[in-house]
């Protein structure tokens, strides 16, 4: 293989499981040959936007664009003005989806495996590693969502790198993920897994716990669970008796040790923890209820950048990046976790964490979801909380986080509200969170 080329799938022999879908199972030369059916059949543009919602579909569409040498575009959120923004200099540009979208204004072209009998026999074909493979965008949790441009060799090589952290073998199993693939962590850990490490996925994308139990249960041992706080949170409030797991792998926010250790008891396994963002993708692991220390993935290594301040480089990464969280670094590249900018507050001359101060209001009894939020205003010196509990007042919600926190922490006013509009990955977009808070002040009584 020319050192200027990598394979777009690798680690296990193509007659094997790849996917789960619909009861039955999709071997990876099936899938290859489905691939390169549905590559012939795209229009020629210079990128398309993937919105396939099933994981065997995203996957289908998601290699058929790299042989075509067609970049992804995995937005953010498929709001209409969103995708609009996104062709807005592009002519050429279409959609990729599962079933038709009715005011989709976009070209779109339906990814149907049914219609792909699979039956021919294809080479895996290798790429350029210096091929634009995909373009995610973050999350805008902290402010605009950004583009990032990933490289096939940044997102190959960064897969091996997850790989060998998490000590995931050709024999590591089954995965089901309860997030989506557009996003970098579940493209990371539900796509390019599957792809490059020999593992099968799940293509459903289960949200309730008790749908969660069951898929679980249909899949195969060994299997592993791919989720997030939020989701893990519901499933153990649901009650359930789990099947049993290889493991589970969580991000997209950090967990406390007990909330881990009392998800390892509940689901008899290991839950390890990926670190990472859009940016970097996965670049440190640690297994939460042994430590709070995060071990930075092997050919990785970190460059002070200022006062608890560091950027990343070697490994997968093209060029050093700057992490937006502050780091207490400790021996053999190991770290801790200390906040962003943004996290760090200071109040009457106190200091407190934000992530620390939700970890305390989402431990309360009766609390499904909320966190603090500062407020837009520069004079305003008290935080505010929007909690999601149903059947507590936000009195009762006050005087059991009194008994935790200081008092000038204490939020002014907390709002409780049904729902927050957190995406896929358990995100909270800022604008959207400061919607909700809006209509809450505007409903409140003076």
């Amino acid at each position: 293989m020319n050192s200027d080329t990598l394979p777009l799938l690798a680690h296990a022999q193509d007659t094997v499981t790849f996917i789960h879908w619909q009861g039955g199972t999709i071997s990876r030369r099936q899938f290859l040959a489905q691939a390169c059916q549905l590559a012939e059949t795209l229009p020629d543009a210079d990128a398309a936007i993937n919105l396939c919602e099933d994981r065997y579909t995203f996957l289908l569409a998601f290699v058929a664009l790299l042989m075509r040498q067609q970049v992804n575009l995995l937005p953010p959120d498929r709001l209409p003005h969103t995708l609009l923004a996104l062709g807005k200099n592009d002519p050429s540009l279409y959609c990729l989806v599962d079933q038709p979208q009715p005011g989709l204004s976009l070209p779109q072209q339906v990814v149907a495996p049914e219609q792909l009998d699979g039956m021919g026999i294809s080479n895996t074909p290798n790429l350029p590693a210096s091929q634009h493979a995909a373009t995610l965008f973050t999350s805008g949790s902290t402010g605009h969502s950004l583009p990032n441009h990933k490289s096939w060799g940044e997102l190959f090589y960064g897969t091996k790198l997850t790989r060998q952290a998490m000590g995931l073998d050709d024999s590591a199993g089954q995965l089901l993920a309860t997030v989506p693939p557009q996003h970098m962590y579940g493209l990371e850990t539900s796509i390019l897994l599957p792809l490059l490490g020999g593992l099968a996925v799940e293509a459903g994308r289960p949200f309730y716990p008790a749908d969660i139990q069951a898929t679980l249960q249909r899949l195969p041992q060994p299997r592993w669970l791919i989720s997030t706080p939020l989701h893990l949170r519901a499933c153990l409030r649901a009650g359930l008796s789990w099947p049993g797991l290889e493991g589970i792998i969580s991000a997209t926010a950090p967990l406390d040790r007990e909330l881990a250790t009392e998800l390892e008891n509940t689901f008899s396994c290991p839950l390890l923890e990926i670190y990472g963002s859009t940016e970097t993708g996965a670049i440190a692991t640690r297994r939460t209820r042994d430590t709070d220390q995060w071990q930075l993935h092997t050919g990785l290594t970190l460059q002070a950048s200022g006062e608890e301040r560091y950027r990343v480089k070697g490994g997968h990464l093209p060029q050093s990046i700057p992490l937006n969280d502050r780091l207490s670094v400790t021996v053999g590249q190991q770290f801790q976790l200390l906040g962003r900018d943004q996290d760090l507050i200071k109040i009457a001359g106190k200091r407190a964490s934000l992530s620390d101060l939700n970890q305390q209001l989402l431990s309360l009894s009766g609390v499904e979801d909320g966190l603090f939020v500062l407020p837009n205003e520069a004079e305003a010196q008290r935080l505010i909380a929007v909690v999601v509990a149903p059947g507590k007042s936000s009195r009762e919600i006050l005087d059991a986080l009194r008994e935790r926190i200081d008092e000038v922490f204490l939020p002014r006013p907390l709002y409780c509200v049904d729902a927050l509009p957190r995406n896929a990955t358990g995100k909270l977009p800022r604008e959207l969170l400061w919607q909700v808070i809006q209509q809450q002040k505007n409903h409140r009584p003076s």
